[in-house]
């Protein structure tokens, strides 16, 4: 078994023996092994209050009154700036301010001041989508942190958001009001989407049903967000969607004329390769084709129904 080291506190009489490892994990936050510091002998050795208050002031100006309190106080026992950061962020005061920074092992994901400077980005990016009350968004900001996002990456984020829903697809905004409840303007309609989740499978997710959504509402069809999340998930790209609806109407109204019922649910599952479907529309076409003698919004190539999913 490895020997113990004696490691000592100027607040505690006696020594703990520990571990190397745990040795110098005490001694970051104002142990150490020098037995002279020990209570037993050094007691009555205190450093100015006031002194460690200005000192974390002029280190730490961001900190709230109550870490800048603390620091203070451990500056009692140590005199020491290392040590009295050291300490403070064992306290729970600060696990209340910036626990988010550490991580399962203990080490810091970054400085209390890089995590200032980093929210103070993010509130910059969204400031500039016109977005200026932050308060529903730092709970998000703290875990933009915690998974190590930086501020660029945070910035084409949103800059993907923006460019893809607002600018794009103009119908979204009506789309996204009517789903989420909100007024639809361009900031409350970022705002909305942002707050929900900023990890990029989500967001790609979610921009990619409005985009079918709004290319089924560009076409004239209208129905639920879930249908079209159902669709997206089946496999129903945008590119597949704006190819299906801009020719449905055209293959309904062509069916009625030859005294077939051929509904949009069909075709959406043609178009995604539904067996059933596709024989369906397929005995259509042919119908259609036998009394017009003409392809209409569809050709059959094999025995897949290119029309609905080629752009």
């Amino acid at each position: 078994m490895a020997d113990l080291i004696k490691v000592y506190r100027k607040d505690l009489e006696g020594f703990y023996e520990v571990s190397e490892d745990r040795a110098k994990e005490l001694e970051a936050v104002g142990y150490s092994r020098d037995p002279q510091i020990s209570a037993s002998t050094s007691a009555s050795v205190t450093y100015d209050r006031q002194e460690g208050l200005q000192t974390a002031q002029s280190l730490y100006s961001f900190f709230n009154q109550d870490l800048l309190n603390e620091y203070a106080n451990n500056w009692v026992a140590t005199g020491d700036a290392t040590r009295s950061i050291g300490m403070l962020r064992q306290s729970a005061v600060w696990e209340k301010e910036f626990g988010y920074l550490k991580r399962d092992d203990g080490s810091l994901i970054m400085s209390e001041l890089d995590a200032v400077s980093n929210i103070a980005s993010y509130k910059n990016t969204l400031f500039e989508y016109n977005i200026k009350d932050f308060t529903l968004f730092e709970d998000k900001f703290k875990n933009l942190i915690s998974t190590e996002v930086s501020p660029l990456e945070f910035q084409q984020r949103i800059d993907l958001v923006y460019n893809q829903v607002i600018d794009d697809i103009p119908k979204v905004r009506e789309l996204f009001a009517r789903d989420y409840g909100i007024e639809a303007t361009d900031d409350a309609i970022l705002g909305a989407l942002i707050n929900e989740d900023v990890e990029q499978g989500l967001l790609s997710n979610q921009i990619t049903t409005l985009q079918i959504e709004a290319e089924a509402a560009s076409a004239g069809f209208s129905t639920s967000f879930a249908r079209f999340e159902t669709l997206r998930r089946e496999g129903l790209t945008r590119e597949k969607a704006r190819t299906l609806y801009r020719n449905a109407q055209g293959l309904i109204d062509a069916a009625s004329t030859v005294g077939r019922e051929l509904d949009l649910a069909t075709l959406e599952g043609a178009a995604l390769g539904d067996v059933q479907a596709t024989k369906r529309l397929q005995r259509t076409q042919a119908d259609i084709f036998a009394q017009q003698g003409a392809t209409l919004g569809a050709a059959k190539k094999g025995d897949e129904v290119t029309g609905l999913i080629a752009g």
